[in-house]
This record gives C-alpha cells, structure tokens and sequence, in this order.
C-alpha cells in the first residue's frame, strides 16, 4: 500500500511540475513592481509594523527595502541627520536633512499623521511612487498631513505635490509645501500614498 501511495504522490507531482512548465506564467501589474517591505528596524530589532509597531512612534520609509523606525520624532531627526551626514547626501537647498523641520517633517520628505494637528504617530516618505499604507498598519488612520517637498518651505517649486488615495478612486492632494492639520471628509480613509 505504501509503494502505491508513493508512486501515486510521485505522479502527481511530476504532473503539476509539467503543466507549469507547459504554461506560460503571466505576471500581474502588481508582481511586476518591487514589493515593499513591512519590516523595520526599530530599537536594534526588527519589527512587522503591518501587525504592530511596537512603541514606535516615527517611521521613515526610506526605500522599498529599508524603513527605520524610532521611539520619537527627535530620535528618528537624530538619526536621518547622521544617515545624510555620513552618506554626503543633500537634501534641497537648505542643507542636511534637519535643517527645515516643519511639523517634525524634515525638508523633501512627505509627513503623514495618525491624528488631526499632527499628532500621533508619523509615517515619513520621500520616494515617488505609490505605497500601500497596508504594509505599514497605517490604513484609513491618517488625520492630517505635512508636505515638505518641493524646495522646502522657504522656496516651493509647485511641482512636488503628494497624493492620498483611498482604495476607490478618490484621491486627496497634498501640494508641496502645505500642510492640513485636519483632513476634513477625507479623514482616515487614505489606503496609499504617493509623494
């Protein structure tokens, strides 16, 4: 009976292993771009924030690959200072990131926040393309908004706006250098973001 079972278990593999190889695999839209990650770096651990953020209070979403998070915005200032520092980075006209701090949200970076006059916890971007609040536990929760991108506030270029989207079409601009310390009736329904 086990040798039956065997060659039966052995059968069907190789069964599905030649109908995948007889088909032609077809990527979707969304296999096609990088994924983004839902892990972080946060007090010398790494941490799921589409589960949990832990106690973090700030999180920058440096790249698709590579977010930090910190236990407060001073701390995460701190750290983005030194990553621009050390790696010789500028960031728009007025120097080193840190420089043009408005609402906590550093120049060329796109701020959002948990609750209305930016309060509660902050979730930093300054990549364009669009990024599923999903990965970061950050969906239908974003009360208000600080743009710093586009020349900083000193100097906007109008060309560095950020968009909210929420899942069905409706999107919310956030031109560059504004902020809106209420969202009105697009209040926690962002699901991805833009900027």
């Amino acid at each position: 009976m086990r040798t039956r079972t065997r060659l039966l278990a052995s059968a069907v593999v190789v069964a599905l292993g030649v109908t995948g190889l007889a088909s032609p695999a077809i990527a979707s839209p969304s296999s096609q771009a990088p994924s983004e990650t839902s892990l972080a770096s946060f007090q010398g651990r790494t941490i799921d924030l589409s589960k949990s953020w832990e106690g973090a209070q700030a999180c920058a979403v440096l790249s698709r690959t590579e977010v930090r998070c910190y236990a407060s915005r001073e701390e995460e200032k701190a750290d983005l200072a030194s990553l621009a520092t050390s790696t010789s980075a500028s960031r728009g006209a007025g120097g080193p990131i840190g420089t043009l701090d408005w609402n906590g949200c550093d120049e060329d970076w796109l701020c959002i926040y948990e609750h209305a006059s930016f309060g509660g916890r902050k979730l930093s971007f300054n990549d364009e393309y669009w990024h599923d609040l999903d990965n970061w536990g950050f969906v239908d929760i974003t009360s208000s908004f600080t743009d710093n991108q586009g020349g900083g506030i000193f100097g906007c270029s109008g060309s560095d706006s950020g968009t909210l989207g929420d899942g069905a079409g409706n999107n919310y601009t956030m031109t560059d250098c504004t902020a809106s310390a209420n969202l009105g009736s697009y209040n926690d329904r962002a699901e991805d973001i833009h900027g």
